[in-house]
């Protein structure tokens, strides 16, 4: 999530956030994967600059919503002192939220 609110957060430009999954072995999915095409147990909240939120999310629609709020709330407003910023308005969607998961092929 790219912020593009009505001011200049100066910063902001380091804490572009993304939904990370986490997959059976532990590990999370990085900021150019899209944990909706990924056996995952559940999404976070992540950042470019290396934040992982604590918090998890079902792995499915709502869960990834609740992923890209996540970040706002619990990361980029503590961090560049913007609490009222809101995901809808002041964000630009990442590629994952704005591009619908293709769905199942037919056999």
């Amino acid at each position: 999530m790219l912020y593009i609110g009505p001011d200049d957060v100066p910063g902001s430009d380091d804490h572009e956030g993304y939904v990370a999954g986490r997959t059976a072995d532990g590990a999370r999915t990085g900021i150019w994967t899209d944990p909706r095409h990924r056996a995952v147990l559940a999404y976070h909240a992540a950042c470019e600059c290396g934040w992982h939120d604590d918090v998890e999310h079902p792995p499915d629609a709502a869960g990834h919503a609740a992923a890209l709020r996540a970040f706002v709330l619990h990361h980029f407003a503590p961090v560049t002192g913007r609490p009222g910023a809101d995901p809808a308005r002041h964000f630009l969607p990442p590629w994952s939220a704005a591009v619908p998961a293709p769905a199942p092929a037919l056999t």
